[in-house]
């Protein structure tokens, strides 16, 4: 049912069933960020006899006049699958046209859909140890690492007083490498909303020679894990290889405040072709080493099935004429 908790209530609820990737978008504290972007959030927990179904969704708008409920890598929990389908449709499904679910496993009667959240990520098992985990490091990255610090990329971790190279590092990996960004605003407000909370901790670091800025990283900690949200690398000093200096720091410093796993936040799913978008990204996060872990993916559950349907041919009809 919908009711109120208070955020240590909740995330003893979701720290009962955290997922082993993205927990943080169930954490109370990424609730309240999205509400301060202006979404409204709902927080569920329903319980068939000892079994819970938990799940965070926040309300967003579609193209078509379509309204839905994302839950973000939900639900969560132990329940039936059948019963989890059917409380979401009670709670969610007045006035909205779908629910949109990246649990672990497909819901019954559901429908796939695109991606919202990478359903396929590298996990690093950070209780291994600093000095193990290095050695899972391919070795051109372990070569890497040491020549780039014998030749003084500086790392750490900052505040929103270098915000702007932050941006700036964003900004021309965006350009050089032709993907999207989220607006500027978005990612202040994630550090503002999430930089002093333990529970949902975002972090943001930088790599840098004699005052200039080479890579940055922007990770959230949640439930034991550090997630790698977003990186970002200048035109300067490429040959430094400061991203991975800059990785093994914020790993290593994971490893050091008590964090159980480290976690890239999405690769090419296994087969992928050498044209995936993400097939570069995967090369590099792979030579960190650690394991492949995947979820089902992203599925909808139709509540206005004849708008629903009107609607996904109507994004088809859109593609198609793209091409």
């Amino acid at each position: 049912m919908t009711t109120e908790y208070s955020p240590q209530e909740w995330d003893a609820l979701v720290a009962r069933f955290a997922p082993v990737s993205g927990a943080f978008l169930q954490s109370f504290a990424w609730g309240e960020f999205q509400k301060s972007q202006g979404r409204e959030v709902r927080r569920l927990a329903e319980s068939n006899g000892d079994r819970f179904m938990i799940a965070q969704a926040m309300k967003l708008k579609a193209p078509l006049g379509i309204s839905y409920w994302l839950v973000p890598k939900g639900p969560i929990g132990d329940a039936a699958s059948e019963f989890v389908r059917k409380a979401l449709i009670a709670e969610l499904g007045a006035g909205s046209d779908y629910i949109r679910t990246e649990s672990i496993a497909r819901l019954p009667k559901s429908i796939a859909a695109k991606e919202t959240h990478p359903k396929t990520t590298r996990i690093l098992d950070l209780t291994k140890g600093y000095e193990a985990v290095f050695g899972e490091f391919n070795a051109r990255v372990r070569y890497n690492t040491r020549l780039g610090t014998k030749k003084g990329v500086v790392c750490e971790f900052v505040g929103l007083d270098r915000f702007d190279e932050f941006v700036d590092l964003m900004k021309q990996t965006a350009e050089r490498d032709a993907f999207s960004i989220h607006e500027i605003a978005y990612y202040k407000s994630m550090i503002e909303s999430l930089g002093a909370e333990p529970s949902c901790h975002a972090k943001l670091a930088i790599a840098s020679k004699d005052g200039i800025p080479l890579a940055a990283t922007l990770t959230i900690d949640s439930f034991g894990t550090r997630t790698y949200l977003h990186g970002a690398s200048g035109n300067q000093m490429r040959e430094l290889k400061a991203t991975h200096v800059l990785q093994d720091f914020v790993i290593h410093d994971a490893i050091d405040a008590g964090m159980i796993r480290y976690d890239f936040w999405g690769i090419a799913p296994e087969g992928s072709s050498a044209n995936h978008p993400w097939a570069g990204i995967t090369e590099f996060k792979k030579a960190f080493g650690g394991s492949i872990y995947a979820t089902a993916g992203t599925f909808d559950i139709p509540v206005n099935i004849p708008k629903y349907w009107m609607y996904r041919v109507a994004r088809f009809t859109r593609s198609l004429i793209g091409k």
